[in-house]
């Protein structure tokens, strides 16, 4: 019996991968970089950290890692401030699973980075529980945050269902030995892992789907 519903943040409760991408094309091209369409998936779901030593070595950027990431962080910030918001169906989503299931939510992001989404969105007032990015030792793809958070809520990961878009967030969720729900948009479908379901929008997440989970 499924007993916590988990979420990713980014592109699963909050409209903001488009948004990072511009802020971080808009970095690149300062250092005369283009990322290639096929690159963006390395990227999504990793750690602040990951990501900006990912792509300076991947890159051959030389700038100083701190410069470079503060650079990134404020490009990115200028995209979320006007445009930032709910993804769609997350809010009517919550408001049903919230009768049944302990929730979750597991974030890469740093905590900064959180703390500005709450001052924006309020999103602490949707989750008890919340782990971000430096609250564990690895990231996701490995399982540590996923198991972190089954550990707080004193479930079995078989009791749990994730709800990533990344990658990474996938991964973690399956090492977890939780139920994976991945909802397209950050990747294609022939790039996922094999999950447990695939949705193209968060109101095809009901309780009939839930309880069809053994």
């Amino acid at each position: 019996m499924i007993k916590a519903v988990i979420f990713d943040m980014d592109g699963v409760v909050i409209d903001s991968e488009k948004l990072y991408a511009k802020g971080e094309v808009k970095l690149f091209r300062e250092y005369g970089v283009e990322i290639p369409d096929e690159d963006w998936k390395l990227f999504r779901g990793c750690t602040d950290d990951t990501f900006y030593k990912l792509s300076m070595e991947r890159y051959q950027i030389t700038e100083d890692e701190k410069v470079f990431r503060q650079k990134g962080h404020k490009y990115v910030l200028e995209a979320f401030e006007n445009e930032l918001d709910y993804m769609d169906g997350f809010l009517d989503l919550h408001k049903i699973l919230t009768n049944y299931y302990q929730i979750g939510l597991v974030t890469a992001s740093p905590k900064d980075f959180f703390k500005w989404i709450n001052k924006r969105l309020h999103i602490k007032q949707y989750f008890p529980q919340i782990i971000t990015g430096e609250m564990v030792t690895n990231g996701k793809p490995h399982p540590e945050p996923y198991l972190k958070m089954i550990k707080i809520m004193d479930v079995q990961p078989h009791e749990c269902i994730v709800v990533e878009d990344s990658v990474h967030g996938m991964n973690s969720g399956l090492s977890a030995g939780t139920k994976v729900i991945a909802l397209t948009g950050s990747v294609q479908r022939e790039d996922m892992p094999k999950v447990h379901k695939i949705i193209n929008h968060l109101d095809e997440i009901t309780d009939e789907l839930i309880s069809s989970f053994k």
